[in-house]
């Protein structure tokens, strides 16, 4: 039992916003953006980061998983278990709360705290994950990955886009070759 069931990284773009506990006057917030992936498969790999002053991270191995699957009562199998995560976090409705604003003046990294709460859909178990603040290298190594896999992504879908569109192109050739072969045989006759 592993995260083997999670074979391409998740991408996306949680709706970030402030707690209700946090000051009436926040600082806006910046987009963020979502990297599911695993390294090994012991481990899951969270980062969330607004490519400017946050980025943040949640790493959860399967026995963490399984107390999360137990807390928030899913029954089924853990590949079952597996795809409700991922969709949660594929969902329309993944929010980043972040709270406890810090200092503007003292520190310019915002939010002390922050959790991922992802739900597939409504009526369905909530899932919150909190979120550990990277600073320095770590922060620079989640956003430099997420780039990478940004790139990948952009990548395979650009190359699927061109592989269409020559299929496209190419039977709209053969069609007008055949409809041109058609017109000169009808003329000869």
């Amino acid at each position: 039992m592993g995260f083997e069931a999670l074979l391409e990284p998740v991408l996306g773009e949680p709706k970030a916003e402030w707690s209700a506990s946090t000051a009436t006057s926040p600082t806006p917030l910046r987009p963020h953006v979502l990297h599911v992936y695993t390294l090994d498969p012991s481990r899951l790999t969270i980062h969330v980061t607004d490519f400017h002053s946050s980025t943040r991270e949640a790493l959860r191995s399967v026995q963490q998983l399984e107390d999360l699957r137990d807390s928030i009562g899913i029954r089924g199998s853990w590949s079952e278990f597996l795809d409700y995560v991922i969709a949660s976090m594929k969902s329309e409705d993944l929010k980043l709360v972040l709270e406890g604003q810090s200092n503007p003046h003292c520190d310019k990294f915002g939010a002390v705290n922050a959790k991922l709460i992802a739900q597939k859909s409504k009526g369905m178990p909530r899932i919150s994950i909190p979120l550990t603040k990277l600073v320095g290298d770590a922060a620079s190594e989640a956003m430099s990955n997420f780039s990478l896999e940004l790139f990948k992504s952009f990548k395979s879908k650009h190359s699927l886009l061109i592989y269409g569109f020559k299929k496209i192109v190419t039977a709209s050739y053969e069609q007008d070759c055949r409809n041109q072969l058609t017109r000169l045989l009808s003329a000869e006759q």
